[in-house]
Formats: C-alpha cells, sequence, structure tokens
C-alpha cells in the first residue's frame, strides 16, 4: 500500500480554543516557527528572538503544558546537559467567517505514513520524495528538495487560490439561503435551526442542540414545525 499523508478533523471545541489561545501570542508563534525548524533550548531561544529568558521559559512551559511542544534532556557540547525543547503536534487550523458564513476547524496532520490514503497525484509527489531521499550526495539532495518544495506550495497556493472562490460562491448561495429563512415567518428560534441545518447539513437533535442552546425536546418541536412549512430542507 502506498504510504500517504493522513488529514483528520478534531470537533473538540476545547481543544480548537486552547491551541488557538496559544497561538494568540506573538512570542509563542515566533517560538513555535522556530522550533518548526528544529529543536532547540531556552537560552538559544532568547538569543535568537531577541527576547529574555526568564520570557521565553515562561512561554515554553506554557506551550508544553498544552502539549503543543515537549522537552527532554539533551547533551551539550560546552557543559552539563540542558533541556532542549521540540514542536510536538503536526495541526492546521482554519478560521472563516464573513456575512452568512463562519467555519472553524482544527485538523491533525499525521506523520505515521504507513496508514495513509492518497490521490494518484499525492501518490506520485510521495514517490518523487521518496527518490530524492535515497539520493546519496548532500549537495544534489538539498536542492532537489528545494525545487521539490516550490512545486509544493505551487500547488498549495492553487488550491487556496481555489478554495477562496469556492468560499465566495458558498457565501452567495447561503446569503439567498438566509434571505429566505428571514423572509420564512418562522420564529428566531427556528430560524437558528434552519441556519444551522443548511450549514451543517444534519438533522441531528442532539447536535442542533448543543449548537443553538435549546433542549432536544424543543428542538424536536421546532424540527417538525419547520417540515411542515419548509419542503426539502
Amino acid at each position: 500500500m502506498m504510504d500517504k499523508l493522513q488529514v483528520e478533523q478534531d470537533s473538540n471545541p476545547d481543544e480548537f480554543d486552547k491551541i488557538l489561545a496559544m497561538i494568540e501570542n506573538p512570542v509563542r508563534r515566533s517560538i513555535i516557527k522556530r522550533l518548526s525548524q528544529e529543536p532547540s533550548y531556552p537560552l538559544q531561544l532568547s538569543k535568537e528572538l531577541g527576547l529574555g529568558q526568564q520570557l521565553v521559559a515562561k512561554h515554553l512551559d506554557a506551550l508544553e503544558d498544552t502539549g503543543l511542544v515537549e522537552s527532554s534532556m539533551a547533551p551539550s557540547p560546552t557543559g552539563p546537559n540542558r533541556k532542549e525543547y521540540l514542536l510536538k503536534k503536526s495541526i492546521s487550523l482554519t478560521v472563516d467567517f464573513a456575512p452568512n458564513l463562519f467555519s472553524a476547524r482544527l485538523t491533525s496532520i499525521s506523520s505515521n505514513l504507513q496508514d495513509l490514503e492518497t490521490t494518484k497525484q499525492a501518490s506520485a509527489l510521495l514517490e518523487k520524495i521518496e527518490k530524492i531521499t535515497r539520493l546519496t550526495e548532500r549537495k544534489n539532495k538539498i536542492s532537489s528538495i528545494g525545487r521539490f518544495l516550490s512545486d509544493i506550495d505551487k500547488r498549495l497556493h492553487d488550491l487556496e487560490e481555489e478554495r477562496v472562490g469556492l468560499l465566495h460562491i458558498r457565501n452567495l448561495a447561503m446569503s439567498e439561503a438566509a434571505k429566505l429563512v428571514r423572509e420564512s415567518g418562522q420564529s428566531t428560534d427556528s430560524r437558528r435551526v434552519m441556519y444551522h441545518i443548511l450549514d451543517s447539513h444534519s438533522k441531528d437533535v442532539a447536535d442542533i442542540s448543543e449548537s443553538v442552546n435549546l433542549r432536544e425536546e424543543t428542538v424536536r418541536n421546532l424540527l417538525s414545525e419547520i417540515e411542515k412549512s419548509v419542503s426539502g430542507l
């Protein structure tokens, strides 16, 4: 089976909020960016980022408590062992909002390439990087990886442009739907339920109850009223 990259959507709002709270701080984002390159230790991070050691240590502790980074003792070339930090999680955090649009997603990107599924295009790219990793000359390998990364980033840019276009088109459709919902004569709670159904494509009572903060019995009654007046929703 071809190795592939696994992407899993995490619907845990607590985890989303926890990570969002961590990365809202520009110092912690700088630390995460640096650790994304390679592991480092507090004194080195302090020097590179131009920040005080105590401040860096404080943010590293917060990041470690959240599980975004982890530490271990590593040998030092000039003295006793020192605590080294490395980035632990691989995630994508996406928030989209506009009139008639709100979406927040936490996506975990697995580094275990043994269980993954991909498209033919992605499989071909994986085969290409595998060939590059088998090159023996370091200089050729680095330059080949550089060209490969440029190609990948171009593809990601094209996908993001397409995604933005799709979001715009979706927003146009949702704007029209929202207008019809507002003109439907339904109560405020009924309209909130209708918006949830349009956004999530689900009539699961428990999900609606949690999303709009209404009792499940109330949601069932509202759904019954909506189904009588709106066909196909």
